[in-house]
Formats: C-alpha cells, sequence, structure tokens
C-alpha cells in the first residue's frame, strides 16, 4: 500500500478549518438569500408584513396630519377631534386650553386642559405659564405661584421665563424670591440687562442684597449696576457696588468706572475717591500713569498720556472758540503739549480743568511752561488755582498775550483751613473780551513746600 506523503494541507488543521468555514460562508449566503426571496410562501408572507407596516405607518402618520390640520381651526370642536386622534400629543390640550382661557365661562375648563397638558409633557415651560396666567384669572395665586416655579424648573436657563417669574414674584410683593430669577436673566440676555437692573433696585432698594441674590459674578454686571448708581446719585450704595467690583479681583475697563469718581467728587468724598483711584490702578495698569506722586501732585501734567475726561486726570468740555488738541510738533519736554486755539470769538476759559486733592493749611509751588503765537486780546488766557468746592481762589498768573517762546509760569499759595481738593485751570480775567491766538501749555507742576521752602 502506497505511503502518503504529507502536504502542508494536510499538516495544518487549524489553516484548513478555516479555508473550509469561509468556503461554507462563500456557499450558502447566497444560497440561503435565494431560497428566502424564492420561496412564494416567503415572498407572499414578507409582502404581506411590508403592506401591514406601511398601513400603519400611513395610518399613524394620516392622523396627525389631519390632527395638526384640525387644531389650526379655531372650533373647539375640531380641537377636540385632534385630541381624540392623538390623546398623546400634548400640544392639542393646550390650543384647547388657550381658546377656553379667552373667556370666564369656561375658564375652570382651560385649567383643566393646561393640566393635561402639563401631565404629558412637564419639560414644557409654555404650559406652565400659560397654566399661572388661568390661574391667575381664576384668582388662585397659590396656585399660580406654583405653576411659575414648575415653569422655571422646566426651562432654567432661558431668560423669558425666568423674567415672567421674577416679575410675578415682584408683583406679589416677594423681592426675596423673585431676585435669583433676575440672576438668570442678568447672566443669560444682555440687551435686558438695564432694565432688569433698575427692577432690582427699584424693589429692592438694598444694594448688598441685589448683589448677594441677583447680580452674577462678572464685572461687566457689576459696572452696570454701579453706573445705574451713579445716575441715580445713590452715592453710599456706588460705594458698596465699587468695593464688590474691587473684591472680584477680576480685570475691567477704567473708563466706565470715570462717573464714578465724579460722584464721589461732587459729594465731596475726597479721599474716598483717591483710594478709589488707586485701587483702579491696581486693575487696569494703564491708571498708573495717572497717580500723583510728591514730586508733581498734578496727574499727566506733560500731556503725554491719553486725556481720560475724568477721574484725577483733566477734565474738559468742548468749545468751539477755544479748541484744544493735542500737539506732537511743539512741546517743551517730552513729545506732546496741549495747544488752545482761540478763533477770535469770546471764550471765558479754555474749557480744561484737573481736579487735585490737597492738604489744609499747606504751602504749594505751582508753575507750568508755556508757549504763544499771536494773542490778541484786552484779556489774554492765564492759569487759576482755587479751592473746588468754594471756588476762593488761591492763585492766578499773568495773563498771555502776543508771540512768545517757552517760559515759565510760577505761583505759590497756602490752602485754607477746610480745603482738601484745589482746580487747576486755564482761564481768562476779566472773560468778556474777544480773543484771538492759540497759546501751548506743558509741563505743569504742583508740589507741597515745607516750612522751610515756604519761608522763603
Amino acid at each position: 500500500m502506497a505511503a502518503v506523503i504529507p502536504t502542508a494541507t494536510t499538516t495544518n488543521p487549524k489553516r484548513r478549518l478555516a479555508k473550509s468555514l469561509d468556503g461554507f460562508q462563500a456557499r450558502c449566503t447566497p444560497i440561503s438569500m435565494q431560497m428566502d426571496l424564492r420561496s412564494p410562501v416567503r415572498r407572499v408572507a414578507f409582502a404581506g408584513l411590508s403592506f401591514f407596516f406601511a398601513a400603519v405607518y400611513l395610518t399613524f402618520a394620516a392622523r396627525a396630519f389631519w390632527a395638526a390640520h384640525l387644531a389650526t381651526r379655531p372650533g373647539e370642536s375640531d380641537i377636540q377631534k385632534s385630541i381624540r386622534l392623538e390623546p398623546s400629543n400634548s400640544e392639542y390640550p393646550a390650543v384647547l386650553a388657550r381658546n377656553q382661557a379667552l373667556s370666564l365661562a369656561t375658564l375652570n375648563d382651560a385649567v383643566s386642559n393646561f393640566k393635561i397638558a402639563v401631565k404629558l409633557n412637564p419639560y414644557q415651560s409654555s404650559y406652565w405659564l400659560d397654566l399661572a396666567g388661568a390661574y391667575q384669572l381664576a384668582g388662585e395665586t397659590d396656585h399660580q405661584a406654583e405653576a411659575v416655579q414648575r415653569a422655571a424648573a422646566a426651562d432654567p436657563m432661558t431668560p423669558h421665563v425666568a423674567w415672567q417669574a421674577a416679575n410675578f414674584f415682584l408683583l406679589q410683593g416677594d423681592v426675596s424670591k423673585a431676585l435669583p430669577y433676575f440672576r438668570t436673566v442678568l447672566a443669560n440676555d444682555p440687551d435686558s440687562t438695564d432694565s432688569a437692573l433698575q427692577l432690582c433696585w427699584r424693589a429692592s432698594g438694598d444694594a448688598n442684597q441685589i448683589f448677594d441674590h441677583a447680580l452674577p459674578q462678572r464685572p461687566d454686571l457689576y459696572l452696570s449696576f454701579l453706573r445705574l448708581l451713579v445716575a441715580k446719585q445713590e452715592t453710599a450704595a456706588a460705594n458698596i457696588a465699587w468695593d464688590h467690583l474691587i473684591a472680584l479681583h477680576q480685570p475691567f475697563p477704567a473708563r466706565p468706572a470715570l462717573p464714578y469718581f465724579r460722584l464721589l467728587l461732587a459729594s465731596e468724598q475726597v479721599a474716598s475717591a483717591m483710594t478709589a483711584w488707586r485701587q483702579l490702578a491696581q486693575v487696569d495698569e494703564q491708571i498708573r500713569p495717572y497717580l500723583p506722586v510728591s514730586a508733581n501732585l498734578i496727574v499727566n501734567g506733560g500731556f503725554e498720556e491719553p486725556l481720560l475726561n475724568g477721574g484725577f486726570d483733566w477734565w474738559y468740555e468742548p468749545n468751539p472758540n477755544a479748541k484744544l488738541a493735542i500737539d506732537t510738533t511743539q512741546f517743551y519736554g517730552g513729545t506732546r503739549s496741549l495747544s488752545v486755539t482761540f478763533n477770535g470769538r469770546n471764550a471765558p476759559d479754555a474749557g480744561i480743568t484737573q481736579l487735585v486733592p490737597v492738604k489744609p493749611n499747606a504751602d504749594y509751588a505751582f508753575s507750568a511752561q508755556s508757549k504763544t503765537q499771536d494773542i490778541d486780546s484786552a484779556s489774554g488766557p492765564r492759569f487759576a488755582i482755587g479751592d473746588a468746592y468754594t471756588l476762593s481762589p488761591y492763585a492766578v498768573t499773568d495773563d498771555l498775550l502776543g508771540s512768545n517762546p517757552w517760559h515759565k509760569q510760577e505761583a505759590r499759595f497756602r490752602t485754607g483751613p477746610a480745603t482738601n481738593l484745589i482746580f487747576v485751570k486755564i482761564t481768562r480775567q476779566p472773560p468778556g473780551p474777544l480773543i484771538r491766538g492759540k497759546l501751548w501749555v506743558d509741563d505743569l507742576r504742583l508740589i507741597e513746600l515745607s516750612h522751610a521752602e515756604a519761608a522763603h
């Protein structure tokens, strides 16, 4: 009997088994599919099932379409048919309830149908709000409050839902419940910020309560609230707002805060204003060049920094008869100076002032560089210094006329026993005569003198 010579096929059973299985799958799959499709019984069954499911689908689609169509009709009977066609659709009892809520005679029916709607879909905030409205018409305030709260719970981040909830509780006189809903409005709807803050302040009048319960911890919102309080001249509340703003330890732009300093200075809170100014410089490094130093109490005296028009920098008002400008072609020191162009008409002053904190009963020395070109008037411009509140004059320099190169103007003065803030301005005395020409000023300085220096 001949010997069997081993080959790779006979000696590798795993590979042979895998190959056999692949071949079996390749042969069987198309055959079984052909058998399924070609068998008359199975083909009829498959077709029957297809028609059945198609019919079921078309039935549900037709019912949904017809129900939706009926719900658009104004008649109550049509909406009732929609409910019968699709009893699980929460929109149809809600539509019916809205129609019923238009009449007091069917108000109870409206409440019942709104209840059905919220039971079918408790996550639709509009249903809860509609139910709350129906309860309001029915005079059921407790149920109305519950429905409003359920609406807010169903849609906690949507501003208009929170707005309605907040206003409901305000009308009920429950400020503590209203304020948290205003927090949602303020956090998510920038367009409603001012109106929401107005309502919060009108209802509460307590800045701390508003910060604790209504204001998200954001500098922009704190600044908006500060601006509101400044506009209403609520100085004590504005101070609270400023403290909260600084306590955030977050950067914010300085310019929107400048009206706060105007309010403090108008309220004669000079020390508080200076403290806040230094705090602002810690938050915004661009304010640091505007801090007064002992070597010069006048801020931005060389006009090297942009004019802030507020705080402890220069304040100015546009005057067509005395046009202010920063000049980079004429300067005494640095690279800039302030120019004032008089157009030949009456200009009582240059329209620019700085308020400088000082000590009572203290001696000071003022100096400034000035240059003139063709100034023609019976009363030229000059520097004036006085008490910012009483307007008592402390120093007035000689007036400037004609054309002159850069030269120094100087003055010494002693403050009064109650003076803590002075003004430094460019004025004319007397102010009446017409004036034409151009003035440049630069390097304004103010230093406190020691007793020995003041004696000389």
